[in-house]
């Protein structure tokens, strides 16, 4: 084996968002801290959308259909059947963004009355929500608010941070547009250009929120802009800190952008997304943000970087115990450094990172986790699809892990991810957990010597049951095709083929005791359940080989407890 060429390379490949020795303590080298300072301390195949972020100004602004029910949601619509205040006296010309800004002042319940019509109201200067009233904003459907490429549309700023329980819900409402602008500005260093750079400030396109509970229901939020560049500025729709809970249901985001989270930034805010798409958001900015000693930075001392994580999310905190996805789709995202779809890093003790009914497919990263970076975390992922995903430069085609992050993945299929020139096509994964009926497929890491582990990787104490390794490739024969060097602990699993690159070398086992088998996986297809599956045929081995068994398959069918199916679906 070529062990020698790889020390460097692995050195790159899996520590892009490693703490650096420089680093304080429980301080992680890649966080996105805040937007400007205020921290206190399934479907068709995927058409790849490749370059920088869209138009903003211009271009298509038509809001998403309105994505699937796949799961139970935690809030419903505001009842609106006694409205404060009523902007508008029935034309669309009454409906004014003037009208609008005096109907918020007092909070309570405001509606639309701008005719049958669908009415769009531009915004000319951003709208100040109370934060020490309930405020409740329903366009019924009809009414988008657009901010026409120049200003953020709303702003919610209070002084405290994860104290305040008053409640700003939005929805039945389309918000284009919104653009924050920054004002403090680093311009980067030539003499040290690693340094950070960019802007401290212009979070938040659409609404930049500071300690203030936001319900979003069936929105649609499009075209929206954050500053960018800058290590910490993000949320190219939404931008929350310090709040204590951030719920979006039934909701949409397309076509927004910004340095870190292209779609939506959190700080110390807990998040919670259920049945929400995100098409075509852009994390504009790069370098990322990392400790870099002797740097001035851009929101605080030592600091390198200038943004560039989590195409659609990026979410930074130790106060926010949890984020929780549910029925969410993420397609077309991209970012320029980690977590193509969502960049997850928790500071100090780990927290819960929940992944449910999911569809991620699609999705690129410049150098880590094409869909999904996810850092110091409890990581679960569950009845999902990891589908079609790229690491440009670096491991993780799918979901990449690192700092202490334990995964517990059950029930997902990871199929045609890639690494083209890095490791791990499918999934890097260095920490403990388990991993149960999942199936890794098609998944590659053909970019020549010295690239290899096209489904999972790298060490770790991770163990693995009931799990299909199948037809998982790369051009290297002189290392393990599918995983790692060292076979990980576990029982009930399937590797094909035996041979590597060259047919001539035999692979190495993904899990101890392996069964080299084909499992005999059919193509990609509509099963039922909320995503795409991969059903082996009727002759397969894998069917009736599995112990331990969760209650049900990555379709929501019932398995047996013992004697179901290797593999993450029930045929």
């Amino acid at each position: 084996m070529r062990t020698s060429m790889m020390v460097g390379l692995l050195a790159g490949l899996l520590c892009a968002g490693c703490s650096d020795s420089s680093a304080p303590a429980g301080e992680n080298v890649n966080k996105p801290r805040d937007g400007g300072g205020d921290s206190p301390g399934d479907g068709p195949p995927i058409t790849r959308r490749e370059g920088g972020a869209p138009d903003i100004p211009g271009g298509d602004i038509t809001a998403p259909p309105p994505p699937p029910a796949t799961c139970q949601v935690p809030i419903t619509l505001a009842d609106t059947t006694s409205p404060t205040q009523r902007v508008g006296s029935g034309t669309p010309a009454s409906c004014t963004a003037a009208a609008l800004a005096s109907a918020v002042q007092n909070g309570g319940v405001i509606t639309f009355n701008c005719g049958a019509a669908p009415a769009t109201i531009a915004i000319t200067q951003t709208i100040t929500i109370p934060t020490d009233k309930d405020t409740v904003i329903d366009g019924g459907g009809t009414v988008t608010l657009d901010g026409e490429g120049k200003v953020r549309i709303f702003e919610a700023v209070h002084p405290d941070y994860r104290k305040n329980t008053k409640t700003l819900t939005l929805q039945r409402l389309t918000l284009i547009r919104g653009k924050a602008t920054g004002t403090d500005f680093t311009p980067q260093d030539p003499q040290n250009p690693d340094c950070a750079h960019g802007y401290k400030d212009g979070g938040g396109g659409a609404l930049l929120l500071r300690d203030m509970v936001l319900h979003v229901i069936d929105c649609s939020f499009v075209g929206n802009q954050a500053a960018s560049p800058g290590p910490d500025v993000g949320g190219g729709a939404i931008y929350a800190t310090g709040s204590l809970e951030i719920t979006i249901v039934g909701s949409s985001f397309k076509d927004n952008q910004g340095s870190n989270g292209g779609a939506v930034g959190l700080l110390q805010s807990t998040g919670t997304f259920v049945n929400v798409t995100f098409d075509n958001n852009r994390a504009t900015g790069s370098g990322q943000n990392y400790v870099k000693a002797g740097c001035p930075g851009v929101g605080h001392m030592n600091q390198g970087g200038a943004g560039g994580n989590g195409g659609a999310i990026s979410i930074d905190g130790a106060d926010d115990l949890e984020q929780r996805f549910c029925g969410v789709t993420f397609t077309g995202n991209r970012c320029n450094e980690l977590g193509g779809c969502v960049f997850r890093t928790a500071n100090g003790q780990r927290r819960k990172a929940t992944f449910e009914k999911s569809i991620l497919r699609g999705n690129t990263a410049g150098k880590g986790g094409g869909c999904l970076y996810i850092s110091n975390s409890d990581f679960t992922l569950s009845q999902s699809l990891v589908a079609d995903n790229i690491v440009e430069e670096g491991s993780g085609g799918g979901v990449r892990t690192e700092l202490n992050t334990l995964a517990n993945i059950v029930n997902t299929t990871f199929v045609n991810n890639s690494s083209p020139k890095g490791l791990m096509g499918a999934l890097s994964h260095n920490g403990g957990g388990e991993i149960r009926n999942c199936t890794f497929a098609n998944n590659k890491a053909e970019g020549g010597a010295g690239l290899f582990t096209a489904a999972l990787g790298p060490g770790g104490a991770v163990k693995v049951y009931n799990t299909v390794f199948w037809n998982n490739t790369t051009k290297e024969p002189y290392n393990p095709q599918a995983c790692w060097h060292q076979p990980k602990q576990g029982a009930d699993n399937f590797q094909w083929p035996r041979k590597r690159s060259d047919g001539k070398i035999d692979d190495t086992a993904c899990v101890e005791n392996i069964n080299w088998q084909d499992a005999q996986l059919g193509a990609l297809a509509d099963n039922g359940g909320p995503t795409q599956t991969m059903l082996p045929a009727s002759g397969s081995p894998v069917i009736g080989a599995g112990k331990s068994c969760p209650a049900v398959d990555q379709r929501g069918n019932t398995r047996p407890q013992n004697n179901c199916a290797a593999g993450a679906v029930e045929p």
